[in-house]
């Protein structure tokens, strides 16, 4: 009995021992561990690894992906690897799908949303009509979905809808005021009020054999826009248009005087009707330039009529009018009311109203803008001087100084040629090739009579 209590023991040690150690074949099959996968010099040309490539190391997308050789179990072990899967809680709102893009997302949005996360919401179909798609300058709504353009010179932002000038003078800028200056004066005077030096930098005066005869705009280095009735008939030759001018009877150093080398009428332009009363001047060289010398921007025709038609308010400089209206030429050298450029805000008259108390059957290219009281001549501009609409800040061109009898004569309104309906003419001319001519005049056209 002793015997068998002092041999339990040992055997009860025994069949532990057993069942902690094992045969020595086992054990080396046991405690064998592979290598390093990226030991040696042949890491690169071994089959792709996990240990190697994303638990010994940092992998990226392509590593992961040598390993598992299928793009499914590659995105699927990414999302929980890289813990930068931005679509497992979809930042998309209103319905949108996260798109995943390896690295990166995007919001595929349901109809009538928009924004990076969709958060915007729209009907596409008004976008354009509605605080102008948010554009800075123009909303082009011809496709399925709505986009923002820029005037010449500028580019689209970022955002898609900003404008960001691309070149030193932009159009439609003026380069002397600061950012947190207003672009027009804040107090609306019948009369207007000096314009300061520089602050109408598109104006310019048109001289004929050196005598002052009309306004124009500026609207390209090679281009001046300015009325019919003011170049019809003449030569080239005995034209120079002045840019720069702020005192038509001081030297200021800031003038900028170039040749034209070609004038072109509208091929419709009627001397008794006044209709298409618009022409354009192409000059010798172009001009430079400046702080003082900037061309206006020219309007989409949508843009003009949907949003720059419906400011109350837009502004009309020049030196004063040199004709009694009506299209009747000076009879002797022109001599501005006013030395100095002069500037005035002048409403939009609607045409029931314009005609009404007019008396003047207007066209289709033609509009009314003024007062009905104030002293006679007191925002007559030189007539073919342009009338602009702020938008934002941007300076479009609307109008041109036509005919009338001045715009606070009583019982008659200015009358102005209507860019927009011009728009498809101006581009056409301004983007042909030119001949090389120093003049052209237009042909005969109906009421047409020389000027002498």
């Amino acid at each position: 009995m002793l015997r068998a209590l002092l041999l339990a023991p040992l055997a009860f040690s025994f069949n532990v021992w057993a069942s902690v150690f094992i045969r020595k074949d086992d054990a080396h099959v046991l405690l064998h561990r592979s290598r390093r996968a990226n030991a040696g010099f042949f890491e690169e040309i071994k089959k792709g690894n996990l240990e190697r490539e994303c638990v010994e190391e940092i992998c990226d997308f392509e590593e992961a992906h040598e390993v598992f050789e299928d793009d499914a179990l590659t995105k699927q072990f990414w999302i929980t690897y890289s813990g930068r899967e931005p679509c497992l809680d979809n930042p998309c709102q209103n319905n949108g799908t996260c798109i995943y893009m390896e690295k990166s997302y995007q919001c595929q949005c349901l109809e009538g949303f928009e924004g990076k996360y969709c958060q915007e919401a729209f009907e596409d179909t008004l976008k354009c009509l509605y605080v102008n798609g948010g554009c800075e300058h123009f909303c082009n709504g011809t496709g399925a979905r709505h986009r923002c353009e820029c005037a010449e010179g500028y580019a689209l932002g970022d955002n898609g809808k900003e404008c960001i000038a691309q070149v030193e003078y932009p159009c439609g800028k003026i380069p002397l005021l600061s950012v947190n200056q207003p672009v027009q004066p804040k107090v609306r005077i019948v009369g207007g009020s000096q314009c300061p030096k520089g602050h109408c930098p598109w104006q310019v005066l048109l001289e004929h054999e050196g005598h002052s005869l009309c306004g124009g705009v500026i609207v390209h280095q090679e281009w001046v826009i300015t009325a019919a009735h003011c170049v019809d008939k003449r030569e080239s030759t005995h034209l120079r248009v002045i840019a720069g001018e702020h005192d038509v009877l001081v030297a200021e150093d800031t003038e900028e005087q170039v040749a034209v080398a070609e004038v072109i009428v509208h091929e419709r332009y009627n001397v008794t009707t006044g209709d298409s009363d618009i022409a354009l001047l192409r000059l010798q060289g172009g001009m430079s330039f400046s702080p003082h010398v900037v061309p206006v921007c020219l309007p989409q025709s949508d843009f003009s009529r949907r949003e720059l038609a419906a400011v109350r308010f837009s502004t009309l400089s020049g030196w004063g009018g040199r004709t009694t209206g009506w299209n009747a030429p000076p009879p002797g050298p022109g001599r501005p009311i006013s030395a100095v450029l002069r500037r005035l805000e002048v409403p939009r008259i609607p045409r029931p109203e314009c005609e009404r108390s007019s008396g003047v059957n207007l066209t289709l290219s033609m509009f009314c803008a003024g007062y009905m009281e104030g002293p006679a001549h007191s925002c007559r501009g030189d007539d073919g001087s342009p009338l602009t609409t702020m938008h934002g800040r941007t300076a479009f061109l609307t109008g041109l100084v036509a005919w009338g009898r001045g715009c606070t004569t009583p019982g008659y309104y200015g009358i102005f040629t209507s860019i927009d309906h011009f728009l498809p003419w101006l581009q056409q001319h301004m983007s042909a090739p030119r001949p090389h001519l120093t003049n052209q005049t237009a042909p005969s056209r109906p009421g047409a009579e020389t000027l002498i």
